[in-house]
């Protein structure tokens, strides 16, 4: 039985690392690991977080916290309003 990646269909094992090391993404299979970013970067998702599934509204939200969170860690003392 062979261990093919659910994304690019190869063989997961015995073969070059080019592709990363060998994950398992529950409930679908094995994959490469840079198979699995790719995925993930193309469905915009960051730490469990499916940004192209947000409402603008969300959006916004997140956005304007992002921001914020920025200018805390960076020491920017400017007001900002959040809607």
């Amino acid at each position: 039985m062979a261990l093919n990646c659910i994304f690019c269909h190869q063989c997961v094992v015995n073969t070059d690392s080019s592709k990363g090391h060998p994950v398992s993404i529950p409930p679908f299979g094995i994959a490469h690991s840079k198979c699995a970013e790719q995925d993930l970067l193309h469905k915009r998702v960051f730490k469990g977080l499916h940004i192209a599934e947000l409402d603008n509204e969300s959006f916004r939200e997140l956005k304007e916290m992002v921001l914020a969170e920025d200018n805390v860690r960076n020491g920017i003392t400017e007001e900002i309003d959040l809607f």
